[in-house]
């Protein structure tokens, strides 16, 4: 059996799969289709995203936009489906299956996740024209362009950093971190005032993966070093990257995350942070909404603050090698009923997104901004992290392949960090499935 009947018969498998899932899933969109219209004469345009909170940050700025479409299109209601990340790749897998995805979805632009989506007929074409207008930065719009055609847009710029605590680092006596030894020699110091010293989303995987890329660059000192594992230029196995692995674990070991890491989801590790439990936050840029959301106390948002990802000791990598990649990305659904609506839609978000998420503070956009004099300091710091960059990452690894790969890497790195697997392991799964999925391609 050669790779062609190997790779069709798992396709078959996974869309299997897919169906007895939709068959248990009871909150599928009502039959029928998308952009459903009501008796009143309404049209319902459907959304769907992985914002479960529209009420503070960029949630928020998506029901601003919603309301002044609404209010140019009194006929349209907007009926959207929020879930975290996990849980809304999974439903998107379900809804496109059943060819039920909502007319208008954010989704990622990665190839594995994507592609599959493009490939069935169930992405609309953009005209790449009606969104040059609109200030993207250089490459942003690119990362949604397959064999010369546009599928979506990206509405964020996003960074990989530490949110910092001021006045937790000043009542441990810690000064602020250059490097990770620095954060490893604050462990104990944090923990004597009993506050963790870092948290981060370990329970869904990706954020460790972020953290594994990041740390072999800091070793290796090149981001494409990642690409030439998966691309079979280079393996996992390599070195580098087994003394990365190493290093994560390491600093697993010395106490520098919570102790919950591989249980605790986003919303946890957010809450810990912003409640002042924890002096630290790895997460991404789009956490720069963290200055102004009320949820929080203001003397937390008083002391907020973000620093570049630190350098290794001894490693390659500078602080101004920063791992970054454009996304929050809206398509539309080429099975909807009111496509030029949905369209139309897209291209106002466009047009408004990257204005209105300034001005709220809410993420840094992929849209070229205009600092202001009342700009939070995290906005500021942030500015200036984008500004010093000599070298940018471009698409994170686990986002590189296939869908398997990904899903591997994510349950690997759980694993690394929960000690259950030694470094070395970690590298032999992990380079095996990149030759596997290289196969596939």
């Amino acid at each position: 059996m050669d790779t062609k009947e190997v790779h069709t018969i798992m396709t078959r498998r996974i869309a299997l799969v897919f169906v007895c899932a939709l068959l248990a899933v009871s909150t599928v969109f009502a039959a029928g289709g998308t952009g459903k219209k009501k008796s009143d004469g309404k049209v319902i345009l459907k959304m769907g995203d992985n914002l479960p909170d529209h009420k503070n940050g960029y949630g928020a700025v998506i029901e601003k936009i919603n309301a002044e479409f609404k209010a140019l299109h009194p006929e349209v209601e907007i009926v959207t489906e929020s879930y975290q990340d996990q849980p809304w790749q999974e439903k998107v897998k379900i809804y496109a299956t059943a060819n039920q995805l909502p007319d208008v979805l954010k989704y990622w632009s990665f190839s594995g996740m994507m592609k599959p989506l493009i490939d069935a007929g169930l992405v609309e074409k953009m005209n790449l024209a009606d969104f040059k207008s609109y200030g993207y930065m250089a490459g942003s719009l690119e990362g949604n362009v397959y064999d010369g055609t546009l599928y979506g847009i990206p509405i964020s710029g996003d960074m990989w950093l530490i949110y910092i605590n001021k006045d937790l680092f000043k009542k441990a006596g810690v000064p602020v971190p250059t490097t990770w030894e620095d954060i490893i020699a604050s462990v104990p110091k944090f923990k004597a005032i009993g506050v963790t010293p870092m948290v981060t989303n370990g329970k869904e995987g990706w954020p460790l993966c972020e953290l594994y890329d990041n740390i072999a660059q800091r070793i290796n000192g090149d981001f494409k070093r990642v690409d030439s594992a998966i691309t079979r230029k280079a393996k996992y196995t390599d070195p580098d990257f087994v003394q990365a692995a190493a290093y994560v674990q390491k600093l697993v070991k010395a106490g520098v995350f919570q102790e919950n890491l591989s249980t605790s989801d986003y919303g946890d590790a957010r809450n810990m942070f912003g409640q002042e439990r924890a002096a630290m936050y790895m997460m991404g840029s789009w956490e720069m909404s963290l200055a102004t959301d009320k949820n929080f106390s203001d003397r937390f948002r008083a002391n907020l603050d973000v620093i570049k990802f630190p350098v290794v000791k001894g490693g390659k990598g500078t602080a101004n090698d920063v791992l970054a990649w454009f996304g929050g990305n809206y398509i539309v659904s080429a099975t909807s009923k009111h496509k030029a609506l949905a369209y139309e839609y897209v291209k106002y978000l466009g047009k408004r997104f990257g204005e209105i998420a300034w001005e709220t503070q809410a993420c840094f956009p992929a849209q070229k901004v205009t600092p202001r004099a009342n700009d939070t300091l995290v906005s500021k710091q942030l500015l200036k992290i984008a500004a010093d960059a000599k070298s940018t990452s471009g698409t994170p690894g686990l986002d590189r392949s296939d869908s398997v790969f990904k899903e591997d890497h994510q349950e690997l790195i759980r694993q690394l960090c929960a000690l259950m697997i030694t470094p070395e392991d970690f590298a032999k799964k992990l380079d095996a499935s990149a030759a596997r999925a290289a196969t596939q391609q």
